[in-house]
């Protein structure tokens, strides 16, 4: 890599970093490995080592960028408001041997991530168990139990007058495939609330996997796929994957009607109260992703739609910001960091009685209820709409 490789524009960027550390404490990777190559800071100074020349590209300097979760941690708590993500997703792009894994790749095939689903759930966990990384793949395929099918696509009349427009509802690769109950949740109450919901038929893969494995071309190409499916007359388009929704946000130029998180927009937009919803004695777990609170910060969306369901106990599971490990395929890459990350939030829940945990992003969702699996607890892992729908008085 060198200067004239890295975006001028982003040169200004690099060198906002006046290397005070204060990112180091907040950092996954540095608190599981106190290597200052392992921290933001670290990383900061390999690219720009390599920017000026002064590092060549090696297999110890590729690990270390490589290691990095992008849970933007560090962003949040930098005081001089370095944008980490977008420079580490640009370097990751002029790094010869940066590319997408066979891991990423199939996550991005919305048809054969279901096809694969669906395969996964029918054959016993003791069949995969010899094939090494396939039983990795085929345990978390079986995390959330069985599947509903993801809602079709089309244009769906709103349950209530008067009407405030139509919604477009981003499906998306791992959500479709293994949230599908989480989207028909979401679109039951896009239309409780007055929202017509429309789905394209070519909506596909967020691109978000691409860009953070430096193929930037690929991930312009799904842009450019979703930006065309779905048309103007929208109020705007939702999600129900936080990392997903990250993604959609930045692209360029973004989608004619504008994206929201499904949670920010039925708060904002669902003119939902306590009356909609039937009571629920008892406690839940919510877990907010890193997307929503170092990204989005978002953290108040989901539990504030929960205090509408009356006698509701809402307990906030994990340290706040901090990444459960899952990081779009970082949990199938780096396998023992990512079960080291999820620890923390497996033992608070603990093992004993029945309990929900609740969270946001599809990829959490996997990673946790696998962890709970193999501790041999009975936790239901949902997505918050799902508990707001079941919630939802008809």
């Amino acid at each position: 890599m060198s200067d004239s490789e890295f975006p001028a524009a982003l040169r200004p960027e690099l060198d906002r970093c006046v290397k005070c550390g204060m990112c180091l404490a907040e950092c996954p990777t540095y608190r599981l490995e106190p290597d200052e190559n392992e921290s933001p800071r670290g990383r900061l100074a390999l690219i720009e080592g390599l920017v000026d020349g002064h590092l060549v590209e090696d297999p110890a300097l590729f690990g270390h960028l490589d290691n990095c979760l992008g849970c933007r941690r560090c962003e949040r708590v930098c005081p001089s408001l370095v944008p980490f993500g977008l420079l580490m997703d640009e370097a990751r792009g002029l790094l010869s041997g940066r590319r997408a894994s066979r891991w990423s790749r199939l996550i991005q095939n919305p048809s054969l991530l279901r096809r694969g689903t669906q395969i996964a759930q029918a054959i016993p966990s003791a069949l995969s168990r010899p094939l090494g990384a396939i039983h990795q793949l085929h345990a978390l395929a079986r995390a959330l139990g069985p599947t509903q099918s993801a809602p079709a696509s089309g244009d769906y009349a709103p349950h209530k007058s008067p009407a405030h427009g139509r919604v477009g509802l981003f499906l998306g690769c791992a959500s479709a495939a293994q949230q599908g109950g989480a989207l028909h949740a979401a679109l039951r109450l896009l239309q409780h609330t007055g929202y017509g919901v429309f789905i394209p038929a070519t909506a596909t893969c967020c691109g978000a996997l691409a860009q953070h494995a430096g193929e930037r071309q690929e991930a312009a190409r799904l842009a450019a796929t979703n930006r065309a499916g779905f048309d103007h007359d929208l109020v705007a388009v939702v999600s129900i994957a936080s990392g997903c929704g990250n993604h959609i946000d930045s692209y360029q130029p973004g989608l004619a009607a504008g994206h929201q998180d499904i949670c920010r927009f039925l708060l904002e937009h669902g003119n939902l109260g306590r009356t909609d919803f039937l009571p629920l004695p008892g406690r839940v777990f919510l877990h907010t992703p890193c997307s929503v609170e170092n990204v989005y910060r978002g953290g108040h969306w989901a539990s504030e739609l929960l205090t509408m369901i009356p006698d509701l106990e809402v307990i906030a599971a994990g340290e706040t910001g901090q990444c459960c490990g899952a990081a779009g395929d970082y949990m199938l890459r780096h396998r023992r960091e990512a079960q080291r990350l999820r620890r923390p939030i497996l033992e608070q829940i603990g093992s004993e009685g029945h309990e929900t945990l609740l969270t946001s992003n599809v990829g959490c969702a996997m990673h946790l209820a696998d962890g709970m699996r193999h501790r041999g607890g009975h936790v239901e892992v949902l997505h918050p709409v799902e508990l707001l729908a079941r919630q939802l008085q008809t």
